[in-house]
């Protein structure tokens, strides 16, 4: 059975803290080659660095490119094949930036205009010491206030010294005939509830009214008037 194999991939990615001119100058002294070859491999594509690797080779290789900033993955050799192929149709023109880089080239910065500053009347003072001259400063009366010596007591400290609290008078009570009634019972005895004299009223010439009926006052009856017709009169018609 054959050993298993790794290769090194890079698509241009790099670690994070790491600035991408540090880590290409990295690059460019680990494996000997020009600039143009190390940016090269910063186009946002998969790129085999090494193929065919045994596992302990493949592993020192990834830490000694993650040492320099790039952050690389290893693959199994026979899945990286398609490494080299691009998986879809590049669009002319338009490539991937690598994590870190910059996405509009330097000439393509926005050149800003300097402003001429006049600093001839600003100075810089040392780091001790007062900004404002005494001139300068707004003098603030003196304001006579009153504080009073009041302290923070402790958590869970009484607010009031023993000295400080009033004695209040002992009540004498004697419990001795107290008891507890039982659950449901009255609390008063016949003795001790207050008797009720029962109202009888003057007049019991009263009854119940029927459901639905007036409860008002009776309303007297009300006579219809009777027009006067004395001024009225037939007319025959022919």
């Amino acid at each position: 059975m054959q050993p298993e194999t790794f290769d090194v991939i890079f698509r241009g990615d790099i670690v994070l803290g790491h600035a991408l001119d540090q880590v290409k100058s990295r690059l460019q002294k680990l494996f000997k080659v020009d600039a143009q070859k190390i940016d090269a491999l910063f186009t946002g594509r998969p790129v085999i660095l090494k193929r065919n690797l045994d596992p302990a080779t493949a592993e020192k290789y990834r830490k000694v490119l993650q040492q320099a900033g790039a952050q690389v993955r290893l693959a199994p050799s026979g899945a990286t094949q398609a490494a080299d192929k691009p998986r879809a149709r590049p669009v002319r023109g338009l490539s991937l930036a690598p994590v870190g880089g910059y996405l509009v080239a330097p000439q393509e910065h926005h050149r800003l205009t300097p402003v001429s500053v006049d600093t001839s009347g600003l100075s810089v003072r040392a780091a001790e010491g007062e900004l404002l001259d005494a001139h300068e400063r707004v003098v603030l009366a003196d304001l006579d206030l009153d504080i009073p010596d009041f302290e923070l007591a402790q958590v869970g400290a009484n607010l009031v010294t023993a000295e400080e609290r009033p004695e209040l008078p002992m009540v004498a009570v004697e419990p001795e005939d107290w008891g507890l009634a039982e659950v449901g019972s009255d609390l008063l005895s016949a003795a001790e509830r207050p008797r009720i004299e029962p109202v009888v009223p003057a007049n019991t010439d009263f009854d119940l009214a029927p459901v639905g009926s007036d409860l008002g006052v009776q309303k007297a009856p009300v006579t219809a008037p009777v027009p006067d017709t004395s001024s009225l009169r037939l007319v025959d018609e022919d």
